[in-house]
């Protein structure tokens, strides 16, 4: 089964539940790079007087998913005033200037807090110039970033079925973004090249032989003797696919080869092929295969 969301939330959800007046908040993490997510819900008119969160080396980055209501940031003399939001909308907050802000509802919205030190690592392990601070004029649209947080919603609003892969792919491409964009990082240029044979051999073997268990994309990397962004561009240029949905796929495929050759249940196929429990698997394997397991197996049978 994966175990890969600690169960205790992050303290940054605490902060955000407390700050909100929330019993909890909906919450995430990926532990290389480090990662913590969040999203905030609120349908109901209303203004929400924030105080400052603890002052902390890090940032925080809020895309919008639907149309939000004003907001005005305080910080120290200076304010900033943004009308309604539209959905893709961003704003960048840095803890270390702990700013009040005055949020109205509704909202939808995810939020990202990425830590200085972790955007320092990612740019060094990149070969990319450091980065001194993040600038984002507030209510930009960013549709790249919010393609990021809609594809995160699912482990959000599950955890228990959260990919360890996927966190960190996601993280990645969100550190790359974020600094190329808001950090004023040039991508580096030309494309991708591929996996030497003995790479893709070994990252699929390791792949295929830990189906049933969490396995970071920093483990895999590491057996291929590469960096994690440069890896994941590598096994994409090699296979087509990110690893995180190579690995789906073989889960499927080891799903459909236990329902055709084994008498187990579907819950026990579903936690030997990697899945957090049978409706995890059955969502997964209609989105693939078009049909439930349970469709599946009765169709082959007869």
């Amino acid at each position: 089964m994966l175990h890969t969301v600690a169960a205790a939330p992050s303290p940054f959800a605490r902060q955000l539940a407390h700050q909100y007046g929330l019993d909890e908040v909906p919450a995430s993490n990926a532990a290389v790079p480090p990662l913590d997510m969040a999203r905030m819900h609120y349908a109901e008119p209303h203004l929400f007087v924030l105080e400052p969160l603890p002052a902390d080396e890090a940032f925080v980055v809020s895309v919008e998913l639907s149309r939000a209501g004003s907001r005005r940031f305080v910080q120290g003399d200076a304010q900033t005033q943004v009308g309604l939001l539209e959905p893709s909308a961003v704003h960048i907050v840095d803890l270390a200037e702990q700013p009040r802000a005055y949020v109205c509802s509704p909202f939808h919205s995810v939020l990202f807090r990425m830590p200085r030190a972790a955007l320092d690592a990612f740019t060094r392990e990149a070969g990319l110039p450091a980065i001194d601070g993040l600038r984002c004029a507030p209510g930009v649209a960013d549709p790249v970033l919010v393609g990021l947080a809609s594809a995160l919603l699912p482990s959000l609003q599950r955890p228990e079925e959260a990919c360890t892969l996927f966190l960190d792919h996601v993280a990645l491409a969100l550190y790359a973004h974020v600094a190329h964009a808001y950090g004023g990082v040039a991508p580096r240029a030309g494309s991708p090249t591929g996996l030497a044979p003995w790479q893709e051999r070994r990252a699929k073997e390791l792949l295929t032989e830990n189906l049933g268990r969490p396995l970071s994309l920093a483990e895999v990397a590491t057996e291929c003797a590469l960096s994690r962004s440069h890896f994941g561009k590598a096994f994409k240029a090699s296979t087509g696919q990110t690893p995180h949905a190579w690995l789906v796929d073989r889960r499927i495929e080891a799903a459909q080869t236990m329902l055709l050759g084994s008498p187990a249940s579907l819950s026990g196929i579903a936690v030997a092929c990697g899945f957090a429990d049978q409706s995890h698997l059955t969502r997964v394997f209609g989105a693939r295969v078009g049909t439930s397991p349970a469709m599946w197996r009765r169709m082959r049978r007869t």
